[in-house]
């Protein structure tokens, strides 16, 4: 990128976010730079060798489908278009069709699109441009593939893309309706690609509040007729709109973690400035909003400065009791005293000096809030942001972003490697960072929660077979919280509720090697595929989200 774009950018960041943030915008930018300088030095880690794309050319299926790669276009730069027409028609797998919705006013994308003669290419010219849900929809129309994929006109698709997705429909049980990939940037017609998203595997309080899914994004033809179209009432937001409706209809997902969508930057794309469409952001939110009521949530939901990125609040509908389990009495006085409840709430406290099987039993509430001495939650309402998660009931734990007196975290959840070696999530990054894809500032599903300070569902805890007394602490929390996710049950880091370890906190998270063996036995399988919170393109050996060599 041009330092006349650097400065552009960075100009409409400082207006943005205004000179305390934007200091440490500028730390996490600088750091940005060094984790694509490392992407752009090492390809071949990241995309397949020639060889590689000529043995997927060969690759026969036992089940082949036609896909249908639906793109609506408007005024299409020529250079943009002739890039992506060649990045479709040029895919290892064969079984195509490449359907091209044409909105234009000038016939300038035709002359360009009929100077390939190709038959895998449909192309209509629109009578008018009805915008980008009704072109788009024009587009699903004209296909007539088993699936369908959605590719913007300025993009362009990696070249192993479509064998990658119908490699997962041969090969992933039951068949998932949808399935999304990592994506990166790419700066006008340059190939220098920059700012990889490595995205995690289906993540419901994530997609809550930003579209991450976004590209590379397909689906079957079954799923789009159950769901309907796209909503011109969310234009600029149709996707996440489009995405939240599949899982309202119970799509099943699948990730594919490579990178097979390059979107490009240029001065009109959200991309370049996501101030650009503010509407966009608007009917992101409307579409949040829309979603939530569908499943009987009650929220507030708004905009932040992270354009794309939304502030998703619950809001409470139902009576629940609370018992706070502490190790001190004077503890759990003093969490009861603090939490800031609403006439909904019903709390009582006791000492437990050990986490046990007996001591939640006996308590006769509907949720618990596990809590040793050292861990203080700041604000009067953290309590109600913790059960406010749990209404929907597939929350069975909840916790918050515990870190040190200083404001640095010390863990947002924690993961597990295919190994079985467990990290904490974003460890030693200052409180005011946003993390990696502003992962550190979302709340999320993770994998794997602290027991020294969790509200639990007493259902989820007692379906889950309770805990395996006697483990070392991380063991302990593996097997429960695995159970527990095998159960149906979901564990979510708030990042908004801040939780200060007052002594020595944890220094590391290993097991036993008898327990991790036994684990390993046990979940195994589970961990092969990697954490559900992070991705497979991460170093495993920490939860920092640094990018893995080979």
């Amino acid at each position: 990128m041009d330092f006349k774009t650097q400065a552009s950018m960075g100009l409409s960041l400082l207006k943005q976010y205004g000179i305390r943030d934007f200091y440490y915008r500028f730390r996490e930018w600088y750091e940005v730079r060094g984790r694509n300088r490392a992407y752009q030095a090492h390809p071949e880690y990241y995309f397949p060798s020639h060889e590689e794309l000529e043995a997927q050319r060969e690759e026969q299926w036992a089940y082949a489908p036609l896909v249908s790669i639906v793109v609506p276009t408007y005024e299409t730069d020529e250079t943009f278009l002739r890039q992506l027409l060649d990045s479709v028609l040029g895919q290892t797998y064969p079984h195509l069709e490449l359907c091209l919705a044409d909105g234009s006013q000038t016939g300038k994308v035709e002359q360009v699109v009929r100077s390939y003669q190709d038959p895998r290419i449909v192309y209509r010219r629109l009578e008018q441009n009805g915008g980008i849900s009704e072109n788009t929809n024009c587009g699903f129309a004209m296909a007539s593939g088993e699936y369908l994929a959605l590719l913007d006109h300025d993009d362009l698709l990696a070249a192993n893309a479509l064998y990658e997705m119908v490699k997962a429909l041969n090969e992933v049980s039951p068949r998932p309706d949808m399935l999304y990939s990592d994506e990166d940037k790419m700066v006008g017609d340059s190939t220098a690609y920059c700012d990889p998203s490595f995205k995690p595997d289906y993540n419901e309080e994530l997609l809550r509040r930003n579209n991450y899914i976004c590209h590379f994004l397909l689906f079957s033809r079954k799923l789009l007729e159950e769901a309907g179209g796209l909503d011109s009432a969310y234009d600029g937001a149709q996707d996440h709109e489009f995405v939240l409706r599949c899982r309202k209809h119970g799509a099943r997902f699948h990730h594919i973690p490579k990178i097979l969508y390059h979107w490009r930057i240029h001065p009109s794309s959200t991309a370049y400035d996501p101030g650009s469409k503010l509407y966009a952001y608007e009917n992101g939110k409307k579409a949040i909003l829309a979603y939530l009521r569908s499943q009987g949530v009650e929220a507030e939901v708004g905009l932040t400065k992270d354009l794309g990125v939304y502030q998703v609040s619950y809001l409470r509908n139902r009576r629940m009791r609370v018992v706070i389990l502490s190790d001190t009495r004077d503890h759990a006085m003093a969490l009861k005293a603090s939490a800031g409840k609403s006439k909904g709430t019903e709390i009582s406290c006791y000492d437990m000096p050990d986490i046990s099987n007996q001591g939640i039993e006996g308590a006769d509430a509907d949720f618990i809030l596990l809590a040793r001495h050292w861990m203080v939650p700041k604000g009067g309402d953290w309590l109600e942001r913790l059960l406010a998660f749990c209404q929907e009931g597939r929350v069975g734990a909840v916790s918050g972003s515990i870190q040190t007196p200083r404001r640095r975290i010390i863990q947002n959840g924690m993961k597990v490697s295919r190994e079985g070696k467990v990290s904490p999530l974003f460890e030693g990054l200052p409180e005011i960072y946003r993390g990696y894809c502003h992962r550190a500032d979302i709340p999320a599903n993770v994998s794997t929660l602290t027991l020294d300070f969790v509200l639990l569902s007493k259902k989820a805890w007692e379906e889950a077979g309770k805990f395996t007394e006697g483990l070392s602490p991380t063991a302990q929390e593996v097997d429960f919280f695995a159970r527990m996710r095998a159960c149906g049950y979901e564990a979510v880091c708030d990042s908004r509720v801040k939780v200060i370890c007052h002594e020595g906190h944890r220094k590391g998270y290993g097991m036993e090697p008898g327990e991790l063996e036994r684990l390993k036995k046990k979940w195994g399988g589970q961990w092969q595929r990697g954490d559900l919170a992070y991705n497979p393109n991460f170093q495993e050996g920490d939860g920092r989200f640094v990018l893995r060599g080979k």
